[in-house]
């Protein structure tokens, strides 16, 4: 199976996986569920994510975005150890959750100079993505044929319905703040033209 790149998703979303940025001050708070923490991503469209940190600051993120017109789920694995990640380079991985077939991906490096970020992010719109990733019990990620990362996903299922619940909430609140043009302002629409039934005139 075959993720899209995340050159797109890159360019759209000014974060990356780690540690301190999991959680980060453009973040709010959904809740904690077990090792995860699902948020919303102020940077990303008002997104909700998932995150978890394990030992030696790797960290795990997954989430949706919806950005500059483009929307989609990624993939966000962070490493302090991988010093020779390049930012804005592609790397052809495959991403495996649990028994599934790996998906092929080619995901982005993003680097920041803080010897902490060293991330590879990938991205897809297929919602298969979501559902394997919800009902497994590892992730894994391999490049050149070797194993890189191997982290449990306990607990994700549970993670995933709140991030999905935290979307809905969110999206209902945005809608309201920010209703359409029409709904926000009554005189918009032209009245139509002919005779219409009137109430009685003052």
């Amino acid at each position: 199976m075959k993720l899209a790149t995340a050159a797109l998703l890159l360019a759209c979303m000014p974060f990356a996986a780690s540690a301190e940025d999991a959680f980060s001050k453009d973040t709010i708070l959904w809740g904690t569920f077990g090792e995860w923490g699902v948020r919303v991503d102020t940077t990303a469209g008002n997104a909700c994510y998932l995150g978890r940190v394990y030992d030696a600051d790797v960290v795990l993120r997954f989430g949706r975005y919806s950005k500059q017109g483009n929307s989609g789920l990624y993939f966000s694995v962070n490493n302090p150890k991988w010093k020779s990640l390049k930012h804005g380079q592609e790397y052809l991985i495959d991403l495996q959750f649990g028994d599934n077939d790996p998906w092929s991906a080619s995901a982005m490096g993003v680097v920041e100079d803080d010897d902490v970020t060293r991330s590879l992010l990938v991205s897809g719109a297929d919602e298969k993505f979501l559902e394997e990733f919800e009902t497994s019990d590892t992730a894994k990620v391999y490049y050149d044929d070797k194993e890189i990362i191997n982290l449990s996903l306990k607990g994700v299922t549970k993670a995933v319905s709140e991030m999905n619940a935290c979307q809905k909430k969110t999206d209902e609140v945005l809608k309201k703040l920010n209703p359409k043009p029409e709904e926000a302002e009554p005189f918009a629409k032209k009245s139509p033209v002919g005779a219409v039934d009137r109430p009685r005139e003052l």
